[in-house]
């Protein structure tokens, strides 16, 4: 994709563009992401999108790419639904159990049986 946008200036925002990487939220990174689209012309629709899923944390990047989004709008729909889900989950299924506080299950002791 690079060499069929290859352009001096353009190429360091392509460039930007595609090297991004969700760090933090995703709020954050869609803003990252819109400030280097926007400098970013000619790209065909579709490649955007992929270049956008790629740019999505993992967990994330996997499921959105399964909904198959046909526009840059729904690909972020689509994320920030999974984001919350991933949240959610995450919230529901902490554990607050202090260290130690964890018993080991007890067994009961082998006996011998005589004939």
């Amino acid at each position: 994709m690079i060499a069929y946008y290859e352009d001096t200036k353009r190429n360091t925002f392509f460039s930007q563009l595609i090297n991004l990487k969700q760090k933090g939220s995703l709020v954050e990174h869609i803003e990252d992401f819109q400030k280097l689209n926007i400098r970013v012309i000619d790209i065909l629709e579709e490649n955007l999108i992929n270049v956008c899923i790629g740019t999505l944390k993992d967990n994330i990047q996997h499921e959105v790419h399964l909904w198959e989004p046909h526009s840059l709008e729904k690909a972020f729909m689509v994320a920030r639904k999974i984001e919350r889900k991933i949240m959610a989950t995450r919230k529901s299924t902490s554990h607050h159990y202090k260290y130690g506080s964890v018993v080991a299950p007890s067994f009961p002791q082998p006996t011998m049986l005589t004939p």
